[in-house]
């Protein structure tokens, strides 16, 4: 039993060491939402919706002693202006919790991109044309405008293992002959792991667009979308 617990430690220490450098540093990731641009094509009825404007409304800080509060690595180098922070995603932690590399979106991407996405997959579910902002609609078009108050991971170190956790919130309103209203989505994700590697944080993040989806769904129906 000794030997056992002994060789656990050994393996957690080792993880450990080969991704600390990694850790330390700005990192970068690709996520995909369920669904998106593949399984619900372009719906072809008579139901139309302009998504007028999805807003990264997050707020970081700087040194948050909650780690599910958005923050960036410090330093001249890693600073941000609003645009960078929209492809802002997680922060990395040591074994102790401390703060160390964030973790940003690959290419283009950033978290109004990705909320578009789930937005969009939600309304195709439902049979409902999407049209972007701007875009000639109809009088009874749906609208909508999305305001996103959390999207973000974080890291919780532990003895065996770690986890990753991730977390949405987004605000909607929603005007359409129906009358206007106002609504929240929120979702969660974690997943548990032996370090943090960057599929672990995929995974985290794979389970909260799939939580998501579901209460975002009720949601669109509980509000007549």
């Amino acid at each position: 039993m000794r030997n056992t617990t002994l060789a656990r430690l050994g393996l957690v220490l080792l993880l450990a060491l080969l991704s600390s450098a990694c850790a330390t540093s700005r990192g970068e990731m690709a996520l995909g939402v369920p669904g998106a641009k593949a399984d619900y094509a372009e719906p072809t009825g008579d139901r139309v919706a302009v998504i007028e404007w999805v807003r990264d409304q997050r707020v970081f800080e700087t040194d948050p002693r909650d780690p599910s509060i958005p923050s960036l690595k410090k330093g001249s180098d890693y600073v941000l202006d609003a645009e960078g922070r929209k492809r802002a995603i997680a922060r990395k932690r040591n074994g102790y919790g401390m703060a160390l590399g964030d973790i940003l979106l690959e290419g283009g991407e950033t978290v109004e991109t990705l909320t578009r996405d789930l937005v969009t997959t939600g309304l195709h579910e439902r049979g409902i044309r999407v049209l972007e902002a701007g875009a000639q609609a109809p009088a009874d078009a749906i609208r909508l405008r999305v305001d996103i108050k959390e999207f973000w991971a974080w890291f919780s170190p532990g003895f065996w293992s770690v986890s990753m956790e991730a977390k949405l919130r987004m605000d909607f309103e929603v005007v359409d002959p129906v009358g206007d209203r106002k609504f929240t989505v929120s979702a969660y994700g974690i997943n548990k792991g032996q370090s943090g590697r960057e599929a672990n944080w995929r995974l985290a993040y794979d389970r909260a667009f799939e939580d998501y989806l579901a209460k975002q769904r009720s949601a669109f129906e509980r509000h007549g979308l």
